[in-house]
């Protein structure tokens, strides 16, 4: 039987036809086309990672280019898989608080895809990095008033913990409404934290406009307002919500140097974002802390709860947790009036470096009588790898390696009309008496 030769035309159309179809399986079976740096997930990586991975950033390694990017591809895959990355301790669906940098699952799913194909980088040019520009911009817009303290502050090589006290030269010279204060360090890497105080008049300022030494600054008048911890956010008050900053005062903000190993600067500065147009609610702060702690040795369960109560009805907006190195947990369980038990906020796996705020997309009502138990856990064994030292007691201290418990939640009176017109914070128009459900 004579053989059927065909032209080699149609031997390469049928070898095309059949690598196409075997490319195009891939539709068959629901897979992608392939996943690109440039194309997926560089787009990705600005909007979820570039806050912290970027020169100067918080985070060790920067991710702004392919090139910085490919050699850590199948650690980023390791991280998001599971959920170490982007880092966010609290428990909650998402949407359900704002500025939440969790990964959806079909975005993990396309960061594994991208490893597991081999990382390439594609054709183009990935989007420009919001990271490049100049760092004078500011998250939320250029504030209202900056504040920078009078000079750089030069820390030497120390092995201990230093804290310095300094104290803004402006004068608020009328009562000043505000939504909100960002904290700049200057020098990130060494900033352990930084807590912004409202100053009196009468508060002694030396010359330099800073006080060296670790102190309470509350015990000489000054009132906390804001903070700035190792992976914090900025918060923004929501239209008709605002704080006051009477007539006369100054800012000052105490920072925590942590140890250092060589000479370094740093120059803190604060964006002050005024509130403007009708302004009904001051925020408020129901605090749970506890500076009796005495953590045993060893101990991988320490457990201590404060309580505090609603003495009106509340709308809260945000939570924010502090602790130490042996900080586990952080839970708030709420007892309304009917007797109905909830948690409605959890940080299950507390980490020092990320101690962000928790701001709800919605406000949460609670009822006057709510009773809110803050517990903290701490586990002080061998088994915390962050622990320097599980054969010791640990104690309340202002040092990294000394604990501290603090849960914070802050909210409004649900009932409360201040009917004020604010014009860039100052009082343009105001009734007689402002209305409060609590005095």
């Amino acid at each position: 039987m004579k053989k059927l030769k065909l032209p080699s035309i149609l031997v390469c159309t049928a070898l095309g036809l059949l690598v196409c179809w075997l490319m195009d399986t891939r539709f068959v079976s629901g897979q992608s086309p392939t996943v690109t740096y440039t194309r997926q997930i560089a787009p990705l990586f600005r909007q979820r990672c570039e806050e912290c991975h970027r020169p100067g950033g918080v985070a060790p390694m920067s991710f702004l280019t392919y090139e910085e990017t490919r050699p850590w591809a199948r650690a980023i895959r390791e991280k998001v898989v599971t959920r170490a990355m982007p880092p966010f301790h609290a428990t909650g669906a998402l949407g359900r608080f704002h500025d939440d940098p969790r990964l959806t699952d079909q975005e993990i799913a396309l960061i594994t895809r991208w490893v597991d194909s081999g990382a390439p980088k594609g054709k183009g040019q990935a989007p420009p990095s919001a990271a490049r520009e100049s760092k004078a911009s500011w998250a939320n817009g250029q504030p209202d008033l900056v504040l920078n303290v009078r000079q750089a502050y030069r820390l030497k090589r120390n092995e201990a913990d230093q804290y310095v006290f300094f104290v803004f030269d402006h004068v608020f010279t009328e009562e000043t409404w505000i939504r909100s204060i960002v904290t700049r360090p200057g020098n990130a890497r060494v900033v352990h934290h930084a807590n912004t105080h409202v100053v009196p008049p009468l508060f002694k300022v030396p010359e330099s406009g800073y006080i060296e030494g670790a102190f309470e600054p509350s015990a000489r008048g000054t009132v906390m307002i804001a903070g700035w911890v190792p992976g914090t956010n900025d918060v923004m008050l929501p239209a008709g919500t605002a704080v006051r900053i009477p007539k006369g005062m100054r800012f000052g903000i105490q920072i925590h140097y942590a140890p250092t190993e060589e000479e370094t600067i740093d120059q803190t500065s604060l964006g002050i974002y005024f509130a403007d147009g009708r302004v009904d609610k001051s925020l408020r702060m129901l605090a749970g802390d506890r500076r009796d702690l005495q953590i045993p040795p060893g101990d991988p369960n320490y457990s201590l709860t404060a309580k505090r109560t609603f003495d009106t009805d509340g709308l809260i907006r945000f939570f924010h947790v502090h602790m130490h190195l042996r900080g586990k947990s952080y839970a708030f369980r709420f007892t309304y009036p009917d007797g109905r038990v909830d948690t409605p906020f959890e940080v299950p796996n507390y980490d020092f470096n990320w101690q962000r705020s928790y701001i709800l997309t919605e406000p949460m009502r609670v009822p006057k009588g709510t009773q809110v138990e803050f517990i903290g856990t701490y586990d002080n064994s061998p088994r915390n790898r962050y622990n320097p030292d599980p054969g010791a007691t640990i104690r309340w201290g202002e040092k990294t390696t000394d604990e501290m418990m603090q849960g914070r939640l802050f909210w409004e009176s649900a009932d409360e009309q201040l009917n004020l017109t604010v014009s860039k914070g100052r009082v343009v128009k105001s009734p007689g008496t402002s209305v409060s459900a609590v005095r």
